[in-house]
């Protein structure tokens, strides 16, 4: 399932509890054994580089404190401070019961659990990283723009992603389990939850994550947006403040405008470059990567969604031709695996999951030109009426909203292909 499980980070959360007794020593723990995993890869190395440089690294503190909302961790630049949220933690261990001082003792005290913690959760510390540099070298952006800046979630996931590729082509063992079904937790579930939807389009992926943050979480805007909203509010508030006597005011907001302009197109230039230095190279690779995996692990649906990429749009993306080759001999294995599993153990698979496996090899045949499996065109059409009810009642009886945007999206899905569209 493609959704989002991601940290809120950079928004502004309530007032946390305060200082415990093993804080200080728990965050040198923290902070030095995470330093560890992401140093490992050279995504990470770059990170710490650009961190170090700003002299305000050395100070940050990794803490852990409860929080009720849906963030796993967040940066607050005002405490420079990465927090892990306790809840998520005690859910992790599959613990209750542990008040928030009890979980940084556990966590201050036992090197295994904290080692447990360190392994699944680096991914996410590393995204909350990416959120303290960008907070170090533009610390006045948030109060100017009047919101949380789209663009910094561009830049954090691209890094996470690419740092997760690295691990696990290093080592595959955790990427093989998951797609097997044979081990998930919260942690590696949000982190693979990216990386898993990865595009050979770097809009599309962009576009992705604006949907997620201006859309569904609220709270974010773009540079530009900001800057024009700024800008609309300056030339309204001129007059108002030459009448008013609140010329200071006026003088203050026009300089407030003149730097979240500067950084905007400071951050843009930096942003064109971060992506064209790595795109489309990262993202084919870690498709083809990803694919495989899924192919040999015969999790058909996402080796469909990773091979089958090469459609007609593929060659503008700058791909080398070697590997738009490999993506589509790989592609078109997938599709033929595909079809022929759907073949020989339809009658032993539930409604979804049919259903998955014929929207996946129908949206794969559509995406690199080729026909339906004539064969299984009567299979198609039994399955996704079916399929349809299905997710209506998982979407009419769904409460958590990420749950019921990705039954939503199936429902939409079947009901067209169905023939019967809703409202």
């Amino acid at each position: 399932m493609k959704r989002f499980i991601t940290s809120l980070s950079l928004l502004l959360l309530p007032a946390l509890a305060g200082a415990y007794p093993h804080d200080a020593a728990l965050s040198a723990r923290l902070k030095k054994e995470f330093a560890v995993q992401l140093s490992s890869t050279a995504a990470g190395r770059e990170l710490y580089s650009r961190l170090e440089k700003t002299g305000r690294y050395k100070s940050l503190q990794v803490l852990v404190r409860r929080d009720k909302g849906d963030a796993f961790a967040w940066f607050e630049p005002d405490a420079n401070a990465v927090y892990f949220n306790s809840k998520f933690i005690l859910k992790f261990f599959d613990a209750k019961g542990f008040s928030g001082a009890q979980v940084v003792e556990v966590l201050w005290s036992n090197k295994k659990v904290r080692a447990e913690l360190v392994k699944y959760a680096h991914p996410i510390y590393l995204h909350e990283l990416v959120h303290a540099v960008q907070c170090y070298l533009y610390p006045e952006y948030r109060q100017d723009a009047g919101g949380n800046p789209l663009e910094f979630e561009y830049e954090a996931y691209l890094t996470e992603d690419m740092y997760v590729h690295e691990r696990m082509k290093a080592d595959p063992a955790l990427l093989r389990d998951f797609i097997r079904g044979s081990y998930t937790d919260i942690y590696t579930a949000t982190t693979f939850g990216s990386y898993f939807t990865l595009s050979l389009d770097p809009e599309k992926y962009k576009e992705k994550i604006r949907r997620y943050y201006e859309e569904q979480l609220g709270g974010y805007v773009s540079m530009e947006d900001a800057a024009e909203r700024r800008q609309a509010g300056m030339a309204d508030s001129r007059i108002l403040a030459y009448a008013s006597g609140r010329v200071g005011e006026y003088a203050r907001d026009n300089t407030s405008l003149a730097r979240l302009q500067r950084e905007k197109a400071e951050y843009a230039e930096f942003l064109e470059n971060f992506y064209g230095t790595h795109w489309p190279a990262f993202s084919s690779d870690a498709l083809l990567f990803i694919g495989t995996a899924a192919l040999e692990e015969k999790n058909y649906p996402m080796a469909l969604d990773c091979l089958a990429v090469a459609d007609a749009n593929a060659g503008r993306y700058g791909l080398a031709l070697e590997v738009l080759g490999s993506l589509k001999t790989k592609g078109a294995l997938a599709i033929l695996e595909a079809a022929s599993f759907v073949r020989d153990t339809h009658k032993k698979m539930s409604v979804e999951i049919l259903a998955q496996h014929l929207k996946a090899l129908e949206k794969a045949c559509a995406a690199t030109g080729r026909p339906f499996p004539e064969d299984l065109g009567p299979l198609r059409a039994e399955n996704y009426p079916k399929a349809m009810s299905f997710y209506a009642a998982k979407y009419s009886e769904e409460r958590d909203p990420a749950r019921k945007d990705y039954y939503k999206e199936n429902l939409d899905f079947f009901a067209a292909a169905a023939g019967s569209p809703q409202d």
